[in-house]
């Protein structure tokens, strides 16, 4: 009976349907039943967390910004570094230091920033700056992140009003500190960060479908406050993963067989276990996190894709996994603040088996890319520990759509057309997985 269980397929996957739905329940189940407080939704949490579920609320409708931030500049003084943003309106922002590494957190109202792309790009540090980053953090929060060489702390921080032609002025004054000092600061400074807001857990709004009806979610990797690479023409791989989650998303739903969802659908940042969460939450039966890759050698171009495994392929998927997870620590994310995960003994057996799957899914794309003659990397198909690709019950793929820092694979992905290729062959081999696995019921 066991050799037979491990040989069948659509019962292997079955199995793992089944899994994500018990746990999708038994969340909906406890919403019910147990009363809201401070202590009974901690307890709440943590009994989800333990069958390894996550909800997957709706998301709260964007604030328009009213306020434009026009330029940023720098200066390195004796003794201090000052830090200027030019505003349309006076505004006075939270800040808040983090370590490992060194960072300064701004977190403004919703703002449009304005700011030549590329200026956050510093070719060497000026004072303790290294360089800077921005974007929408969530809905009503945007945020801006300094990079520090050393350890600093904020010595003075003012808002100046319009005067002879210049907007508003927030500044800041960083000086540099000792470490004992920087540690201190972030441990006792009254600004404190704004934490994402905590959702209440909800109902699960994605319907049970049917067992013919398969739910597949498309990660667009990146956005908001993290750009992302950024590639030789300036272009920013949050833009470029969100243009094709999008018409990848437009393509699969042509061929009318498939539930799609989303994680983000607008230039906004997501933390990577919320991410996962949104997959899990949806009862993804596929996960396709769309990245584009960047590398020193810029000769080297190709689409490629990754399946999970702790064990790196090599030493190039072993880097681009460290790069990738640490997206939130770019964001401006305490990770300190974020407990380990802890899930449940079930879902830790289905891990294996969904390694398995998201293998297989990984190897069908190849063949479709290869079948179509799309030039792909050496060795297309990688494995490495990649933290979007985490969900225990959930097969999980990352697709590296090429690289921007190839002025071949800029040009390719710069538009919808260059881009067309490559998701049509990806669309076929979501579909031919999915049937693969139908025909062998």
């Amino acid at each position: 009976m066991l050799r037979s269980c491990k040989q069948n397929k659509p019962l292997q996957f079955a199995l793992l349907r089944l899994i994500a739905r018990v746990a999708r329940a038994t969340c909906h189940l406890l919403t019910l039943a147990i009363p809201r407080s401070p202590q009974t939704s901690r307890a709440l949490l943590l009994v989800v967390a333990l069958v390894g579920v996550i909800s997957c609320p709706g998301r709260p409708t964007d604030a328009k910004p009213t306020i434009s931030v026009t330029d940023a500049r720098l200066w390195g003084h004796p003794g201090y570094t000052r830090f200027v943003l030019e505003m349309s309106a006076e505004v006075y922002p939270q800040l808040f230091l983090l370590p490992n590494p060194n960072r300064l957190v701004i977190d403004f109202p919703q703002v449009e920033f304005a700011i030549p792309r590329l200026q956050g790009e510093l070719h060497k540090p000026i004072g303790v700056i290294t360089g800077y980053r921005y974007g929408l953090l969530k809905p009503g929060v945007s945020r801006l992140v300094l990079d520090l060489a050393i350890a600093a702390t904020v010595k003075h921080q003012f808002v100046l009003p319009p005067l002879e032609g210049k907007p508003y002025r927030f500044v800041i004054d960083l000086e540099p500190s000792t470490e004992s000092a920087f540690q201190a600061a972030v441990a006792n400074s009254t600004m404190r960060p704004t934490t994402r807001t905590k959702q209440p857990i909800e109902t699960i709004r994605t319907p049970f479908l049917s067992d013919d009806v398969f739910t597949i979610v498309i990660d667009a990797g990146h956005g908001g406050v993290d750009p992302g690479t950024i590639g030789r023409n300036g272009m920013y791989e949050k833009d470029v993963a969100l243009a094709a989650a999008k018409e990848l998303a437009d393509i699969i739903e042509s061929l009318g067989s498939y539930h799609i969802v989303l994680t983000r659908d607008k230039d906004i940042f997501l933390p990577l276990r919320e991410r996962v969460a949104i997959g899990r939450g949806a009862g993804a039966d596929l996960f396709l996190s769309l990245h584009a890759d960047s590398i020193k050698n810029m000769k080297v171009h190709g689409a490629h894709v990754y399946s999970l495994s702790e064990t790196a392929s090599d030493k190039e998927a072993e880097a681009l996994a460290a790069k990738e997870n640490k997206a939130d620590i770019i964001a401006g994310i305490d990770l300190a603040a974020h407990p380990s995960d802890v899930g449940s003994i079930l879902l830790d057996l289905s891990q294996r088996e969904t390694n398995n799957f998201s293998a297989e899914a990984a190897n069908i794309v190849v063949q479709e890319w290869q079948a179509r003659g799309l030039k792909l990397l050496q060795k297309p198909h990688r494995q490495a520990g990649f933290a979007v690709l985490k969900a225990p019950d959930v097969p999980s793929i990352l697709v590296e759509l090429g690289f921007l820092s190839n002025s071949a694979d800029v040009k390719k992905l710069s538009s919808t057309s260059g881009r067309a290729p490559l998701l049509e062959a990806l669309t076929q081999a979501v579909d031919r997985y999915f049937k693969d696995i139908l025909s062998e019921r």
